[in-house]
């Protein structure tokens, strides 16, 4: 994959699509793609298999627009990073069946308090400037109560079969759950350097 990458970024380079001192940038940029759809495949070529692409879509609307918004836990390496995304699908895929409305709603609210008190957690590698991060705050609460409200009327008003509802207010919480993760990673590591 490495590579690959480094193949089309020097071609990038070459042909004058992109300076040469950006080819780094531009290749990380491309590996985090790549990477990202690799994923997203592996996870819905098994929700198609075992019946649960609804779900799976619901799932990854949830967590996606969060995530990007509001950051989260992010793994050392890409192998890490996509056994915790498809151990953690399968596990949700596991209990969708036992999350009822009750324990929908409790995620649903757990997961907006979360957003609300610490999102966005910033990444040691990546700095926000205040305007960005206020910027940042508005989007994940939007989509934070977006999803909240649209999971809510799925769970309560409708009759859910295919559990849309679930699904998204199970995403919710597995987004909330990795930016309070994160939120505490990067407080103890403050407490530590000190």
């Amino acid at each position: 994959m490495t590579t690959i990458i480094r193949s089309i970024t020097n071609c990038w380079s070459k042909s004058g699509i992109i300076d040469k001192s950006d080819s780094d940038v531009y290749g990380y940029g491309l590996e985090l793609l790549l990477y990202s759809v690799v994923n997203m495949v592996a996870i819905l070529l098994t929700a198609l298999l075992v019946g649960k692409m609804p779900e799976s879509v619901a799932l990854i609307f949830a967590i996606t627009p969060l995530q990007a918004f509001g950051g989260g836990y992010h793994a050392k390496t890409h192998l890490r990073c996509f056994l915790i995304m498809y151990i953690g699908w399968w596990a949700v895929i596991f209990v969708l069946p036992f999350f009822g409305n009750a324990a929908a709603t409790v995620a649903i609210c757990l997961s907006v308090v979360v957003v609300y008190l610490v999102a966005p957690v910033s990444h040691v590698n990546v700095k926000m400037s205040v305007g960005q991060q206020l910027k940042m705050r508005r989007l994940v609460r939007i989509a934070a109560l977006v999803i909240a409200l649209l999971s809510s009327v799925l769970i309560w008003f409708t009759d859910d079969v295919l559990s849309i509802g679930a699904s998204l207010s199970a995403g919710l919480f597995v987004a909330a759950l990795s930016i309070g993760l994160a939120h505490c990673k990067n407080k103890f590591q403050a407490k530590v350097s000190k």
